[in-house]
């Protein structure tokens, strides 16, 4: 599991559980704290966030980007009038 970059915390109002937030490869992630003896382990916590954020980053650097030309309007034009022939 990699370092994750602390942000800071806020409490519920009840008072027992505490929501911690978290900055792990550009991404915000928050855990909570329940004090209760039941939930996750925090360990299990921050691992299941950090994977879910690797798999996000995965899938954004999947996305193909759209293709942008650079070209002048006649190569554009030319590229149309092919087309329209036949001859693209």
């Amino acid at each position: 599991m990699k370092k994750a970059t602390y942000k800071g915390k806020v409490k519920d109002r009840n008072g027992y559980a505490v929501h911690l937030f978290y900055e792990y490869r550009g991404k915000e992630y928050m855990i909570t704290d329940e004090h209760n003896g039941y939930s996750e382990t925090m360990y299990e916590k921050h691992k299941k966030e950090q994977e879910r954020i690797d798999r996000e980053i995965e899938d954004e650097a999947k996305i193909q980007k759209p293709v942008r030309y650079e070209d002048t309007a006649e190569y554009g034009f030319n590229l149309f009038w092919e087309y329209v022939e036949g001859r693209a």
